[in-house]
């Protein structure tokens, strides 16, 4: 149990300072992950987990050849074609999509760009705690109340100044 702990105390300061990054970065992959589930429950999973086979397309129907037996696929759209990319799945070889680029760089961008804007998003948040506690070690980080206003001893300082000026006298 302790080690658990210690573990949780690393991620908690090597996280410490990544501020919304690291938030924004978790929302980004669970979208993705959302993405993901929704694709496994697609009919277009057979893209991406099928086997390709080549059919020929004519007058809109694409055939095609799984272990011997002929199988046939509308392709509306298409005109006549020798050699159409066909992903079928082996289990039901007439369950088969025609391989369509767009879909796949639909369905890559919508998993892949979040999934990379959350690394930038980490790498960013990390760095910048990484670099937070390195100039606090070199002690370049200004006073604890640096930005909230003037220093009630300098405007002090500074009005009994303009006060003693004899050219301040109206």
């Amino acid at each position: 149990m302790a080690q658990n702990g210690l573990v949780r105390a690393r991620i908690a300061a090597l996280f410490d300072g990544a501020g919304w990054f690291a938030g924004l970065a978790v929302a980004l992959f669970m979208f993705a992950l959302i993405m993901v589930l929704g694709e496994l429950q697609s009919p277009d999973l057979v893209l991406w987990t099928g086997h390709r086979v080549v059919g020929t397309e004519q007058g809109g129907i694409v055939y095609y050849r799984w272990h011997g037996q002929n199988y046939s696929l509308d392709a509306p759209g298409y005109g006549s074609s020798k050699a159409v990319s066909v992903y079928l799945d082996p289990g039901n070889p007439a369950h088969a999509m025609i391989d369509n680029a767009y879909n796949r760089a639909a369905v890559g961008s919508l998993i892949g760009l979040p999934v990379a804007g959350g690394v930038a998003l980490l790498a960013i948040g990390l760095s910048r705690g990484y670099r937070s506690r390195r100039r606090q070690l070199r002690g370049v980080v200004p006073p604890a109340g640096f930005g909230q206003g003037l220093d009630s001893e300098f405007v002090a300082r500074r009005l009994r100044e303009l006060r003693r000026d004899d050219r301040n006298v109206q």
